[in-house]
């Protein structure tokens, strides 16, 4: 169960940092049309997926250590991630989709692995230990991904930070995959103004 966690966090971290990075080294017309179809093509599968159970069964077999359960008969984080990608590139600012992106793909990941292993005060269905490791994380890739050129203030990167780990911590029926970023980027947007 915590090797489980383990390897489902890492692959949040490292595969969800993969479609940031990738905005920072492409043309945008380019990338958001490399998206689209990235993101239209996993959603067939995914559909395709549901509507099949012998490929479901494989797929779950194949990825069984890097989903949750409920992912079995519903659309998996990876879908919410790349649609949350999407809206942001098409809506923020190039920087402030990229540091949205990166709130979700480090942030969400680090509270759940500080949740499960370390986590003792319940708060909304989650702990108090992963919501603060959230914002920490949040505020730390803020710092890095702004001290290696993102033209973000820091008044902006904490406000969003906060924004991104409040999607977190609520238990919401929507996926934090698609709430965390958005959020995030909407509160960035806003004190840019």
């Amino acid at each position: 169960m915590a090797s489980n966690t383990l390897k489902r966090g890492l692959f949040h971290i490292f595969g969800g940092l993969c479609i940031p990075i990738v905005a920072l080294f492409l043309p945008r017309m380019v990338f958001i049309i490399l998206l689209c179809v990235v993101t239209f093509i996993f959603l067939a599968f995914e559909i395709i997926r549901l509507r099949a159970p012998r490929i479901n069964t494989w797929f779950l077999s194949f990825f069984k250590p890097l989903l949750r359960r409920k992912e079995a008969s519903r659309l998996t984080g990876t879908s919410y991630m790349l649609i949350a990608s999407l809206i942001a590139f098409l809506v923020f600012q190039r920087d402030i989709a990229v540091l949205a992106l990166s709130f979700v793909a480090v942030g969400d990941a680090v509270a759940t692995i500080v949740g499960k292993w370390i986590g003792k005060k319940k708060l909304f269905g989650k702990t108090l230990e992963g919501d603060l490791a959230c914002f920490v994380s949040c505020v730390l890739i803020g710092l890095v991904l702004c001290h290696t050129g993102l033209d973000i203030p820091l008044l902006a990167v904490l406000a969003g930070s906060i924004g991104a780990s409040i999607m977190e911590a609520l238990p919401l029926p929507i996926n934090d995959n698609l709430t965390m970023p958005l959020f995030a980027g909407l509160v960035m947007t806003v004190m840019q103004l």
